[in-house]
Order: structure tokens, then sequence, then C-alpha cells
């Protein structure tokens, strides 16, 4: 049952690697500019973090993780399907357009399938995202009583040909030269994946719709809103379900507070039958909390900028580089490699690094300092790219290349190794801080829409990428002076725009340490607040 399961997520990995190199299929066969494709996976990029926000909300209300499994996965292979045919000699006969990876090759009907399959991938990744995890932890929990050994060698195993599928994808992948079968293979995969998850229906556990969180804040808001020109009570304790609330007491958006106002004119019953209209002081507390993290959370967005680094200006610098060690030629997806292990064992390293001086603090205190530690390494990495540009066009003009874009450039391509791996451990550890910073104040179900919030963020980084590209380039050309963005990466400054990123990373720190210490403030006004007046309710009391 959970093999069947895993498949998917072999399937996923495979998928991820031939994506990766969608920016070498836009420059090479399309021969668009380099931005000009960068900004096609770019905003493909941001759906891909911005609709797994949406897809949990369909699928806590409406489908449930089985269908959106289903859902996601039968997007995907159509996307995927999709992508494979817009490649030139695939539909060239019915199309009447040639069968060569040129741009004049590539028609109308090509385009369109392309665009669409961009979009159905988005689906596809957004809906395992969502509850591919989700699905099998509901699988899980119904086996944790019949655990046998049958299950425990199956996780093994399962171990094991995720770590050959990632093998496979690293080493085999790339030397797959038809771009046709470069996507088709993952296609066919996925397909495969598909069918043998769907062969196991009978045999998984089923869990119902449970509702949205989402919802909660949507009832709060529009309660508060049906209540707006009511006064506040005069006793905080008159707020329904006040004597309940684990959660500290705020001060902050007490428009809000009347959410949980009982109506004189009405009974409780009557109010409590209609949700829309009364909400408990948790779910009130619960809300404003979310609400007052989002200033936080707007700082996260140039981390998803940054990452899209890794998709898109990071593999157009590889493409021509030296990629051989001695005779041996390596892939370029081995960086993706060394990308995703960064990710994965960076954060692990820190969070028991930091346990060995923070100790028991290490809870509250390593989360924040953690997102810090992403925004310092996303700062090294700026800087580690732009000083390894510098060289890369130092010896383009010193070879007589700014003219010869698809000439080899004899620099090895190991140059790009630490920006690749500082990159991986700028997510890692920004997702999984983020994630244990969440935990301290929301409850699991919660915690993972704030977790997919941030996702939303970082998609709209990505998209924002476009936006400072544009931007940065029109104002280099001012005062006569060439854009740092060319048609080639050999004749534009790819170095300078590093280092711009690197200035407003520093001043991304900068405004999340000015936000994190008006939040220290805020909380010691309101303690001390909320002290002062259990002590005069208590001198009254005597």
């Amino acid at each position: 049952m959970f093999t069947r399961i895993q498949t998917l997520a072999w399937a996923d990995i495979l998928i991820a690697y031939a994506m990766w190199m969608l920016m070498i299929y836009l420059t090479d066969v399309w021969k668009l500019a380099f931005t000009h494709s960068a900004g096609i996976i770019n905003v493909y990029m941001g759906l891909t973090g911005i609709m797994p926000l949406f897809m949990q909300f369909i699928a806590d209300t409406v489908m449930g993780n089985y269908w959106m499994l289903l859902f996601s996965s039968l997007a995907y292979c159509t996307g995927m399907g999709f992508l494979t045919m817009s490649t030139p000699p695939v539909l060239s006969k019915l199309t009447g357009t040639c069968g060569s990876y040129e741009p004049e090759c590539i028609g109308d009907t090509q385009h369109i399938l392309f665009y669409a399959a961009l979009a159905l991938i988005a689906v596809g990744t957004a809906g395992h995202v969502t509850s591919l995890a989700s699905f099998l932890g509901e699988q899980l929990m119904d086996a944790i009583e019949n655990i046998s050994t049958r299950s425990i060698i199956s996780a093994y195993i399962g171990n094991i040909v995720t770590f050959f599928v990632s093998v496979v994808a690293v080493l085999g992948l790339p030397y797959i030269k038809p771009w046709s079968l470069h996507f088709g293979i993952p296609t066919i995969c996925i397909l495969v994946a598909t069918i043998i998850f769907l062969s196991g229906s009978r045999t998984y556990t089923y869990v119902g719709p449970q509702g949205s969180h989402l919802t909660m804040v949507l009832r709060v808001l529009v309660a508060a809103a049906s209540k707006l020109f009511r006064r506040h009570p005069a006793d905080r304790y008159e707020l329904h379900g006040m004597s309940d609330c684990p959660l500290p007491r705020t001060r902050f958006l007490r428009c809000l507070d009347k959410a949980a106002l009982v109506l004189p004119d009405q009974s409780l019953e009557q109010q409590q039958n209609n949700r829309w209209r009364l909400c408990t002081v948790t779910e009130v507390e619960a809300t404003k909390l979310i609400i007052d993290l989002i200033p936080m959370a707007i700082s996260f967005i140039f981390l998803g900028l940054l990452s899209s680094l890794g998709y898109t200006y990071f593999i157009e610098q590889a493409k021509n580089m030296n990629h051989k060690v001695g005779s041996l030629a390596i892939p370029l997806t081995i960086f993706f490699w060394f990308y995703i292990q960064a990710k994965m064992y960076f954060p692990a390293l820190y969070f028991s690094v930091s346990g060995l001086f923070c100790g028991f603090n290490t809870r509250t205190v390593a989360p924040v300092i953690g997102i810090m530690v992403s925004m310092v390494l996303g700062a090294l990495c700026c800087v580690t790219a732009a000083k390894v540009e510098s060289h890369r066009l130092h010896v383009v003009k010193s070879h007589g290349l700014p003219d010869k874009p698809d000439e080899r450039i004899p620099l090895s391509v190991f140059w790009l190794l630490p920006q690749f791996i500082l990159l991986g451990a700028v997510e890692g550890m920004f997702e999984i801080s983020a994630a244990a910073f969440f935990d301290l104040y929301f409850t699991p179900a919660l915690n993972r829409y704030m977790l997919l919030f941030g996702c939303v963020v970082h998609g709209l980084g990505c998209i924002g990428s476009i936006l400072s590209v544009s931007a940065v380039g029109k104002v280099s050309e001012r005062g006569g002076m060439p854009s740092w963005f060319q048609d080639t990466l050999n004749k534009s400054r790819l170095d300078n725009y590093y280092w711009f990123l690197c200035c407003l990373c520093a001043i991304n720190l900068v405004l999340y340490v000015v936000i994190r210490f008006w939040y220290a403030c805020r909380s010691t006004d309101a303690q001390d607040q909320d002290d002062s007046e259990d002590s005069s309710c208590c001198c009254c009391c005597c």
C-alpha cells in the first residue's frame, strides 16, 4: 500500500530534475533571450509556490487528500504529456512544421501546448505538495496498530528506491539529448505511478474533508464586521469563551474582539448556532496572530527572489563552462543534487549546533535566529555569485568570446558549486526555521496553513524577480550606459545585478530585525499592562 503511494514521490523526483533543465531548453531550442526565458520560468515557479495554499483549502473543505492527490496526478500526467508534445519532433507531421530543435520549427500549436503544460504541471506540483505527505500520514496512522515486518521492509525498500531514482535523475537524464525523450521519460513514469496508485484504491484508508482553518479566519472577519458599530464590553470576560482561551490576550486589532461579543437581544444558544456571527476568543486571537505575522512574512519575499536564481541565471552561467574533470564530463544536474543536499542537511547541522549553545531555549530562540542566518547566507550567496561571475566575464573577455555565446568557456563549471550550495542552505534554513517558528504559536493544522502562506510569499518573490530585472535593467541604462541585461550572458553584467541583490538582502535583514524588535517591545508592554490589570483586580477583590 505504501509503495503504491511512494511511486508518486519517485516520479516527482524525475520531474523535478527534468524541469530544472527548462532554462537550457528555452535558450537553446526556442532561442529566447536569457532574461525572457528566466521570466517564463519565474512565473511557473511562482505559480507552484502560490497554488498550494488554495489547493489545501479545497482539499480540506471539498475533496479530501485522496481525491486531491488523484486530481493533481492526472494534471501532472496531462501537463507532462503536453510538454513532451510541445517539442518540435513530436507533432511536426500533424502541424506541418519541421522536426528539428530550432525556433522556426515551433509553431502556434507547440506554444499553446507548452504554456498549458506549465500551468498543469504547476497544478500537479501544488496538489502533491498539499496532499501526498498528508495522505501517506493517514495510511500510517491506520497501520501503526497493525505494524508488521513486511511494512518495515517496505519502508526500507522505499528509501533505497528513492536513492536510486535520484541517481538515475542526476546521471541518466542529462545524457538523453533529444528533448522529447528528456521530457517523455518522466511523463511515462508519472503515468505509470498514477496507475499504480489507482490500483491500490480499495486498500486505502479514506478521510473525508475536515474543514479548513481559513474558514475560521473568514468567520472572525465576517462576525467582527457585522458588529462594527457595537461597543466593546466593559469587562473582557464578557466575551464568548474568554475563560477557556489558551492563547495569550492581545491588545492590537481590538476591532476583531467584537466577533466574540455576545449580543443582549438574542439568547446565547441562538448566537452559537450561527458561527458566522459569534466566534470564541480563541478563534479571534488565532486570527489576530495570523494577521499580525503578515508584516514579518513580507520580509520573506526576497528569499523567493533569491531562490529563483538557482533555476535560471545560475544554470545559464553553467551551460557553456567547462564540464569536464579530466576526461569525465560532469552533468549539470549534479549541481541540483548538491543544492538539495545542502537544503536537507544544513538546517539539521544548525539546529544540532544551536542546541549546544541555547540549551533549553533552543525551541524559542533557534527558529528566530535561523531565519536571520538564512538571510545572512543569502547575502553570502550573492557575494559569491557576483565574484564568480566577474571572474567568468574576465575569462570571456580575455579569450575574445563576448560575441560568441555558444562557445565553450575555458573555466571549470565547479566555480559555481559554492553558490549552489549556499542557495540550498538558504532555502533549507528558511523553510525549517519558519516551520519551527510557526510551531511556537499555532496548532499543527493551522501551522500547515502558515507554512503554505510562506510558500505564497516565496512564489510572489519568484514572480517579483521579473519586476526587479526589468527595473534594474531600465535604471542601469540611464546616462547612456549599456543595460546590465543584454541579449546574451557574455555581454551582460550579471555580477552587478548580484551585488544589487546583496544590498537588498542586507536591507531585508535589517527590516526583519526591526520587525522582530518591534514585536518584542510590544509584547513586553502588553504583558506589563496585563499584570497591572490583574493586580488592580486583585486589590478590588480584597
